[in-house]
């Protein structure tokens, strides 16, 4: 089925990467860690074609996925605003036996990315989300037990990784308690949110960027959000 896509999703849109109206989705992960010496490199094995929170299936063979290919960064929620938010990237990202697969190597030089991959490696990070658009769908019978709508056919733009959670001080303090992440992680995190949130936010005047709507006053309050949790943690280890 193809029809326009704000009738047919509604408020379900949101702006992706590359500017264009599609959906996020939340992938249930199996991560496994692989093993190239000291490269900081995890199998993010997504679940098979189960039914959603949305009563949808997402069908793994109708990933079109050349264009995530061309730039197959891993990011922060979905955040494309600054080069902090790149965690790393995938340098394989494949479909077999059902699923989605992506082999991410994670960015250890950027605190986020090293902080990311040590909470996914110790089990704090399960799940990634991809943000794609609908080319072919169908809907099914509710009431007869079928999935409201199947998608069959859809084109991969993005994939995250949630990086600090919603409840990000529990979250953290728990994998500092577990060995996963030591205090020098966070405190070299620490480091880099104190310099977004001293400097002085400047508003974002190119209408052409990518993340328009999205000026530095945004990304100072994101710092200062991220530097609390990281704080309070840090007074009680």
């Amino acid at each position: 089925m193809n029809t326009n896509l704000g009738i047919e999703f509604g408020k379900r849109l949101t702006t992706l990467c590359d500017g264009r109206q599609g959906i996020r989705a939340a992938i249930t992960c199996e991560v496994k860690d692989v093993n190239e010496g000291d490269e900081p490199v995890l199998d993010f094995i997504a679940s098979d074609e189960s039914v959603d929170r949305y009563n949808e299936v997402i069908e793994a063979a109708g990933w079109e996925l050349d264009n995530y290919r061309r730039n197959p960064v891993v990011i922060n929620s979905h955040d494309y605003s600054s080069i902090l938010h790149i965690l790393g990237r995938s340098d394989e990202v494949t479909v077999k036996e059902g699923k989605l697969l992506n082999r991410v190597r994670f960015a250890l030089d950027n605190p986020m990315g090293n902080l990311a991959y040590k909470m996914a490696r110790g089990g704090y990070v399960r799940s990634e989300s991809v943000g794609f658009i609908p080319i072919e769908w169908m809907r099914g019978n509710e009431a007869a037990g079928e999935p409201y709508r199947t998608f069959k056919k859809q084109e991969l733009l993005e994939i995250s990784l949630v990086a600090v959670p919603a409840n990000p001080s529990a979250t953290i303090g728990a994998a500092l308690k577990s060995g996963a992440i030591q205090k020098g992680d966070l405190e070299a995190m620490q480091e880099v949110l104190r310099i977004f949130c001293r400097n002085k936010a400047e508003p974002n005047r190119d209408p052409g960027a990518r993340a328009v709507g999205f000026d530095g006053a945004q990304l100072r309050q994101l710092a200062e959000q991220l530097h609390q949790p990281i704080s309070a943690v840090l007074r009680r280890a």
